[in-house]
């Protein structure tokens, strides 16, 4: 096996284009990992239902390596079976090479969090929310005038670890709020496993989301 090889016990998410053209995504987890590049995985639930996918039908599977980032991989369902606890298992076969997410890929949850934003050389602080946060930067909420290539210092909390950032001003949109924008930030000199930590806690709750049917389609 590879370096970049997922491991048994590991959270993924797989996804599935239907046959409208939509495109289905499922939290799942590898249970048993074979020789022949058979990968064994919990059958995925949608709102406490198992999904039913077809033999023979190609799935995405996207897992995150502790040190290296982000994977994906094309599998081949072949049988369905039942555990010796009779819990639903798939059996899906590795049908493409595994493929790194490149940056411009980096998933984006939607999230309102606390965050403190000020402009380096600056000594005024504004707290405020985000938007959303991906492995490249971050949206937020700010009432200051900021330009686009502005430098700005950024503090925040994922769960326990505390992060602090520089990071350049890509973007800034109205919104509905008086004296409100939306300002879109990119990352600047971020450190790869503080990076990676970022991208876990994403996977990590978008996983959460589609066990809870929040993020799957209908």
């Amino acid at each position: 096996m590879t370096s970049n090889y997922p491991k048994i016990w590991q959270n993924v998410k797989l996804t599935k284009i239907k046959i409208t053209g939509e495109m289905e995504e499922y939290a799942s987890k590898i249970v048993g990992i074979e020789d022949d590049g058979m990968f064994l995985l919990e059958t995925p639930l949608k709102k406490t239902q198992l999904v039913l996918l077809i033999n023979g039908s190609i799935v995405n599977m996207v897992y995150m390596h502790e040190n290296l980032g982000m994977y994906s991989v094309d599998l081949e369902v072949i049988e369905k079976i039942r555990d010796d606890n009779n819990i639903p298992l798939i059996r899906a076969k590795k049908v493409s090479d595994i493929r790194k997410i490149q940056r411009r890929n980096f998933f984006r949850l939607l999230t309102s969090m606390d965050i403190v934003i000020r402009k380096v050389d600056d000594v005024v602080v504004e707290k405020t929310k985000t938007v959303d946060i991906s492995g490249g930067g971050i949206k937020l909420l700010s009432k200051q005038n900021f330009e686009v290539n502005d430098i700005v210092k950024l503090d925040f909390k994922l769960e326990s670890k505390e992060f602090s950032f520089d990071a350049k001003v890509v973007k800034i949109d109205n919104t509905d709020i008086r004296d409100m924008k939306e300002i879109s930030l990119q990352f600047i000199d971020i450190l790869e496993k503080d990076r990676n930590e970022i991208i876990r806690f994403i996977f990590d709750k978008q996983r959460e989301g589609i066990k809870k049917g929040m993020f799957s389609n209908d």
